[in-house]
């Protein structure tokens, strides 16, 4: 074995290992004390990028999780409104139900105009005033395509809430819509031509215009159309099954409470046989057109009216109480459907974190198993590059005589 001072190659192998030892050490402790396996790059280049891509999901999921949470407070909003109209035209019914009786008197049934007046405005301020943030949602300013739900980490990842239109015109308009898919109503029908029109073809939408025609005595089909609807329809271009969507269209509350606040009165008022020529079918009202030609109704013909216009006003509420349900089933249907989007995110958070768990997080265990011997290899490679440091000596007792 050669004896060297100048070149001390067993210190310079002790410097060495205890060098990266030292390094190891450095990178354990910055583990323990980050819990990150990866602290940078050189780490694990490759678990670096994964792990940030799982991160990004992570964030993009909790961050979908609020969105959807938005959607279900839209439609737990609107569907709140909603149940709050439903209540009050199930009220109205009730109203309508009483004026049946035709010992009402002329001051009894206005009083019950005025509560049902009460309840058709009240819904209608109740459509204008729900909303979410600055947007209203049962007004008909709300998207008709509804509110985009970013419900998903992923662009593609969307659902969306419809709250519709809570209006009352808005109301006639999805009953007419649901008796045209159920064969109750003509869908071809134009809404400038309707004065021209058999009210029979209007489904429920019919009876409640001749129930109008019949308690103010109009024989001008048109007029009594432009008078519920608040505006001349020979103006307004569609089909009878947009009128939910025509905003020109709104039903003129003070005109259709007549229906139930008008005191029918025998032998006054012009007679059957006009207002049933103008509704424009014989049978539509229960009396023939030509039944009579004098001026008035006869005590049978009275009774006949006031079951036509009670029947016409309780369908008409009956519709708008299903228009109402189908808005409300819609809005259940898709706050059940955000929901589990919520929980689907949710457990995928979980399923994900633990993926980046398992490449970005520290394993306690094993990196104190790694300490723990490269300290004890420090320990040992300190020891020896003492004793390397002292080979050179052994050349001084060479030159020792």
């Amino acid at each position: 074995m050669a004896i060297l001072v100048n070149t001390n190659v067993a210190a310079l192998n002790s410097q060495f290992y205890l060098q990266t030892v030292n390094e190891q050490i450095g990178r354990s402790f910055e583990r323990l004390s980050s819990g990150s396996r990866i602290n940078s790059a050189r780490d694990d280049t490759a678990g670096l990028q994964i792990s940030n891509r799982l991160n990004v999901q992570i964030l993009g999921l909790n961050q979908a999780s609020r969105n959807a949470n938005d959607g279900i407070s839209i439609a737990q909003i609107a569907e709140g409104a909603l149940s709050e109209i439903s209540d009050n035209i199930q009220q109205m019914r009730v109203l309508a139900l009483q004026g049946g009786n035709t010992t009402l008197s002329a001051d009894d049934r206005a009083a019950l105009g005025l509560e049902f007046e009460e309840l058709l405005t009240t819904n209608n301020e109740i459509a204008a005033s729900a909303s979410f943030g600055t947007y209203n949602l049962l007004d008909g300013t709300a998207p008709s395509s509804g509110f985009q739900i970013q419900s998903g980490a992923n662009s593609s990842s969307t659902d969306t809430v419809t709250t519709g239109n809570a209006t009352l015109s808005a109301l006639f308009g999805q009953l007419v819509e649901n008796e045209i898919e159920a064969g109750d109503a003509d869908p071809s029908l134009v809404i400038s031509t309707l004065s021209a029109q058999n009210l029979s073809n209007l489904g429920t939408l019919g009876q409640v215009v001749a129930a109008y025609m019949v308690v103010t005595a109009e024989t001008d089909l048109g007029d009594a159309l432009s008078n519920v609807f608040g505006t001349d329809l020979a103006a307004i271009s569609g089909e009878l099954s947009n009128l939910a969507a025509i905003s020109e269209l709104q039903v003129d509350v003070d005109e259709l409470v007549k229906i139930l606040n008008t005191q029918l009165v025998a032998n006054g008022g012009t007679g059957v046989s006009e207002v049933a020529s103008a509704i424009g079918t014989s049978t539509f009202i229960g009396i023939a057109a030509g039944s009579t030609t004098s001026v008035g109704y006869s005590s049978d013909q009275l009774n006949t009216l006031v079951n036509f216009t009670t029947d016409a006003l309780l369908e008409g509420m009956s519709g708008l109480i299903t228009a109402v349900d189908a808005q409300r089933a819609k809005l259940g249907a898709e706050q059940n459907g955000l929901s589990s989007v919520v929980r689907n995110n949710s457990l995928a958070v979980v399923n994900v974190s633990a993926a980046r768990s398992r490449i970005q997080d520290t394993d306690f265990a094993l990196e104190i198993t790694a300490l723990t011997r490269n300290q004890i290899i420090q320990q040992v490679a300190t020891s020896f590059l003492a004793q390397a440091n002292q080979q050179p000596d052994v050349a001084l007792s060479l030159l020792r005589f």
